[in-house]
C-alpha cells in the first residue's frame, strides 16, 4: 500500500467516527458502468467491487442505516439511468450484497447527478447525510462533480460525500476528489482489492464508542518555497524552483490572480517530476500566480506558497499542453507570419532538420489561430514546431516541448462466450478519431488481420460496444488499438473464450423431389445463423441449393425448407456465423427419392386448338405443364403453361395447342430447390388445319367488302386486310374476329382509301407465334 494512501486512511478513520456517529442514514452510491468491466490482475473490476461490498457490509453495526444506489446498470448510453436500489435502513447489508451481486454493468457515468440524487434521498436539507461514492470512471455526462459538492455542501445541514476512487489514476482522481473535499469529505484511492475494501471499510463501518470525540489538534501547514522565472512569453515554459513537503499528490500549478479555488487550474505539475520542474505559460499575456498545492491530513488541498509570474506577448508564439496523452488531440494557438505554405508540425525531441515530421498542419491567414494535431502513439518527449516555408528556405521559428504521456486504456468482454454469440465489449480509452478495438485469436501478433472490429467513434455511450464472437472454438482476445501520428500500437489487450456452440437439425430421412420439408432445429439463432441444404458431396459454405435465417423462425418450432428435384443424397446443415470464417455447427443426412408424374395428350390437335391435359404428380406450388417444341431442351421459354395449383390433379386442364404445325413435347415441371426438372412428358404433332379467304378481285376504295372465309375459327383468329408487301402479323388496316362471325357465311371489311394492291389474310392464333393460315391478293382502285 502506498505510504499517503495509509495517512489518509488513518485521518479517513478519525474524521469519519465523530461525523457517522451523528449521522441518521448513508447511502452507497456504486458505479455500475460498462467500464466496471475492466479488469485488475486479471479479475473484472465489478467483481472486485462486489467481493469487497459482501466482506465490509458483514461488518457494520445492525442498526447502522444503509442504502444502496446504482446508476449505469439498466439502459446502455443513458444519463439518466439512476436508481434508488436499496432505501436506508438498518440491517439492509444481506440486501445490498444480494443487489450488487445480480447488477449488470452497462452504461454512462452519471456520478455527479447520482450523488445528487443520493442527497435528496437522505433529504439532506433537514437531516445530516452522508454519501459513499464508488466509482472507477470520470463524469461522462456534462455536469460538473466540483459544483455539485459545493452546491450540496451550501444546502446541507450537514452533509458529507466521500469519494472512493477505484482504479483511476492520480490525474482522474484529482478530477473527482473536490466532490469530497468541497463537502468535507474524503477522497480515497483504490488501486486493487485490498485497497477497495479498506477504503470501504474506513468509510462504512463505524466505532462502536459512543465517547464525545475529542476536538481535532490543529492542522500544523508544512513549509514550502517557490522561485518561477520572472516573466515568460505566452506559451512558454516557466521554469520554477521549490522546496515543500512532496507528499505523493503535491503540485505545483497556475492560476489567474487572486484565484482562490484549488481547482479548475489552467495547468500543473507534480512536484514528484523534482525540482526544478516547469509549468506551461497561458496564452493570454497577463499577470498570472504560480502555487504549491499540498494535501493536508484533513484531505483537503491547501495553498502552501505562490509568487506571481509575468506572461508577455510575442509575435511567434505556440500555446499548447505541456503534456497530452498519447493519441489524443493536441488544441495549439499561433501567432506567426502565416505564410501561404507556412505549417506547425511535430516531431521527435532531437530532430532538427524540417522533414520528417509525424505529422503538421499548414497556418495562413485562412487558417483558424487554433489548430489541431495528433499526438504520437508512443510515449516520450516531442517538440511542436512553427514552420516558416519560405521561397529558398524553411527555418523554425518557434518551438515547444510537449510530453506524450501513456495512454489509458481498458477492453473488457466476458471471460467466456458462446461462438457465434454477440459479445458486450465495454472500454476505456483515448478514443482518437481512428482508434478501434478488434478481436484476434490470441496468437495473432500484428496489429492488422483482425477477424471483426470497432470504431470507438462508433460506440453510442462511449464506453460499451458489441462484437459477434468467432465461430471457431478456442483462444481469442480483444485489444484496443491506439492510432496516431506513427505507428499504430497496441494498447491494451484481454483474452477470453470461445467455445462451441450446441445445435441440431433434424429431417425426415427420405423426403420426395420438390416437396415440402419439415426441418426441427435447435441453436444459438444468431442473427446471420442459417439452416441450408446441400448436395451430400458439397463441403464449402456458400452455393446452397436452399435455405432459411433461424432470425426469422422460432427456436424449437419447426422451419420449411423445399426439397431439391434431383433424386440423389443430401444434407440438412446448420450454418453458424460470427467473426471470421462461417462453420457449419451441425448436419444431417437425408435422401430424395424421385417423384412421380405424368402427362397425356391427344396424339395429334389441330394448330390453336385448345388442348385437354391430363396430368398427375406432386402438385408443389410452383410445378407447371408445359408445350414447347420437340427440339427445345431447356426449362423456360415454353410457348403456353399452367400451374398445376390452380388444376385439380386428376381432372384435365387446358392449353392452347401452338399455333405452328409441328412435333411438340406437353412436360411436367418439377420446381424444388436448385435447379428445375422433367418429371415426365409426352411428343404429340399439332397439325396444320384447313382455311380459306376470299374477296372480289378488284373492289373500290372505301367500298365494303364480302369476305368469305373458312377456318378454325378459335376465340382469337382474325381476318385482316394489309398492303401486298406487309409481311408482320400486326400493324393491320383493319380486321374482324372469326368468333364473331358463321364460318361460310360472308362478313365485310372496309376497303382502304388508297388505291394498290393489298391482300386479305386468315390470321391463326394459338399458344406461341401467329402465323397466317391463308391469305388472297386484291386490288383497290379510285372511286
Amino acid at each position: 500500500m502506498k505510504p499517503l494512501y495509509s495517512f489518509l486512511l488513518a485521518g479517513l478513520v478519525a474524521a469519519t467516527a465523530s461525523a457517522s456517529l451523528a449521522a441518521e442514514q448513508t447511502m452507497i452510491v456504486l458505479d455500475a458502468s460498462g467500464s466496471m468491466w475492466g479488469q485488475i490482475n486479471g479479475k473484472p473490476k465489478l467483481q472486485i467491487a462486489r467481493e469487497a461490498l459482501a466482506t465490509v457490509l458483514e461488518g457494520v453495526p445492525a442498526d447502522m442505516e444503509l442504502g444502496l444506489i446504482a446508476y449505469g446498470h439498466r439502459t446502455r448510453g443513458s444519463c439518466s439511468d439512476i436508481e434508488v436500489v436499496v432505501k436506508p435502513a438498518a440491517g439492509t447489508g444481506p440486501e445490498i450484497t444480494q443487489a450488487a451481486a445480480k447488477m449488470k454493468f452497462l452504461g454512462k457515468t452519471p456520478l455527479s447527478a447520482s450523488v445528487l440524487k443520493a442527497a435528496e434521498e437522505l433529504r439532506y436539507t433537514e437531516d445530516k447525510a452522508t454519501v459513499i461514492l464508488i466509482t472507477d470512471g470520470l463524469e461522462n455526462c456534462q455536469a460538473d462533480p466540483c459544483a455539485v459538492g459545493a452546491e450540496l455542501a451550501k444546502n446541507g445541514i450537514d452533509f458529507t460525500a466521500h469519494v472512493v476512487g477505484f482504479d483511476l489514476t492520480d490525474a482522474e482522481g484529482k478530477q473527482v476528489a473536490c466532490l469530497a473535499e468541497n463537502t468535507g469529505g474524503r477522497y480515497v484511492s483504490a488501486a486493487n482489492a485490498d485497497e477497495l475494501r479498506d477504503a470501504l471499510l474506513n468509510t462504512m463501518v463505524q466505532p462502536a464508542k459512543k465517547d464525545t470525540p475529542k476536538e481535532p489538534e490543529p492542522l500544523l501547514l508544512p513549509e514550502a518555497t517557490l522561485d518561477p522565472d520572472e516573466s515568460v512569453a505566452i506559451g512558454g515554459d516557466i521554469n520554477v524552483k521549490w522546496t515543500g513537503p512532496n507528499a505523493e499528490n503535491d503540485y505545483i500549478d497556475l492560476v489567474p490572480q487572486n484565484y482562490k479555488k484549488t481547482y479548475d487550474e489552467l495547468t500543473f505539475t507534480y512536484t514528484k517530476d523534482g525540482s526544478p520542474l516547469t509549468v506551461r505559460a497561458a496564452g493570454k499575456p497577463g499577470t498570472y500566480t504560480v502555487r504549491y498545492i499540498w494535501r493536508g491530513s484533513d484531505n483537503k488541498r491547501h495553498v502552501l506558497a505562490e509568487a506571481a509570474v509575468a506572461v508577455t506577448d510575442s509575435d511567434v508564439a505556440l500555446v499548447a499542453p505541456d503534456t497530452v496523452q498519447a493519441g489524443g488531440m493536441i488544441a495549439i494557438q499561433w501567432k506567426g507570419p502565416a505564410n501561404e505554405r507556412d505549417y506547425v508540425d511535430l516531431v521527435a525531441d532531437g530532430v532538427k532538420k524540417t522533414s520528417g515530421e509525424l505529422t503538421y498542419v499548414y497556418t495562413n491567414t485562412k487558417t483558424e489561430p487554433e489548430v489541431e494535431l495528433r499526438a504520437p502513439t508512443k510515449p516520450g518527449v516531442y517538440n511542436i514546431r512553427y514552420v516558416l516555408n519560405g521561397e529558398e528556405q524553411k527555418r523554425v521559428l518557434d518551438s515547444i516541448p510537449i510530453t506524450v504521456t501513456e495512454a489509458t486504456a481498458s477492453v473488457s468482454a466476458p471471460e467466456q462466450i458462446e461462438a457465434g454469440a454477440v459479445i458486450p465489449i465495454f472500454w476505456t480509452g483515448p478514443a482518437g478519431e481512428r482508434d478501434y478495438v478488434d478481436i484476434v485469436p490470441t496468437e495473432h501478433k500484428r496489429i492488422g488481420g483482425e477477424l471483426t472490429l470497432f470504431y470507438t467513434k462508433d460506440s453510442e455511450d462511449g464506453e460499451s460496444h458489441e462484437l459477434q464472437a468467432p465461430t471457431k472454438a478456442g483462444e481469442y482476445q480483444v485489444r484496443y488499438i491506439l492510432r496516431g501520428s506513427g505507428a499504430d500500437r497496441v494498447l491494451v489487450k484481454q483474452p477470453f473464450t470461445v467455445i462451441a456452440a450446441d445445435g441440431s437439425v433434424s429431417v425426415p430421412e427420405s423426403v420426395v423431389a420438390g416437396s415440402v420439408i419439415a426441418v426441427e432445429w435447435t441453436g444459438p439463432a444468431n442473427h446471420d445463423d442459417y439452416v441450408d441444404i446441400v448436395p451430400v458431396d458439397h463441403k464449402r459454405i456458400g452455393g446452397e441449393l436452399t435455405y432459411f435465417y433461424t432470425r426469422n423462425s422460432e427456436e424449437g418450432e419447426p422451419d420449411q425448407l423445399k426439397a431439391p428435384t434431383k433424386a440423389g443424397e443430401y444434407r440438412v446443415r446448420y450454418i453458424l456465423r460470427g467473426a471470421g470464417a462461417a462453420s457449419v455447427l451441425t448436419q444431417q443426412t437425408f435422401t430424395v427419392v424421385a417423384a412421380e408424374g405424368g402427362v397425356s395428350v391427344p396424339e395429334s390437335v389441330p394448330a390453336g386448338s385448345v388442348v385437354q391435359v391430363e396430368w398427375s404428380g406432386p402438385a408443389n406450388y410452383d410445378d407447371y405443364v408445359d408445350i414447347v417444341p420437340v427440339d427445345h431442351k431447356r426449362i423456360g421459354g415454353e410457348v403456353t403453361f399452367f400451374y398445376t395449383r390452380d388444376s385439380e390433379e386428376g381432372e384435365p386442364d387446358q392449353l392452347k395447342a401452338p399455333a405452328k404445325a409441328g412435333e411438340y413435347y406437353v412436360r411436367y415441371i418439377l420446381r424444388g430447390s436448385g435447379a428445375a426438372s422433367v418429371l415426365t412428358k409426352q411428343a404429340f404433332t399439332v397439325s396444320k388445319p384447313d382455311g380459306s379467304v376470299s374477296v372480289p378481285a378488284s373492289v373500290k376504295a372505301e367500298s365494303m367488302i364480302p369476305v368469305e372465309w373458312s377456318g378454325p375459327a378459335n376465340h382469337d383468329d382474325y381476318v385482316d386486310i394489309v398492303p401486298a408487301d406487309h409481311k408482320r402479323i400486326g400493324g393491320e388496316l383493319t380486321y374482324f374476329y372469326t368468333r364473331s362471325s358463321e364460318e361460310d357465311e360472308p362478313d365485310q371489311l372496309k376497303a382502304p382509301s388508297k388505291a394498290g394492291e393489298y391482300q386479305v389474310r386468315y390470321i391463326l392464333r394459338g399458344s406461341g407465334q401467329a402465323v397466317v393460315l391463308a391469305k388472297q391478293a386484291f386490288t383497290v382502285t379510285d372511286n
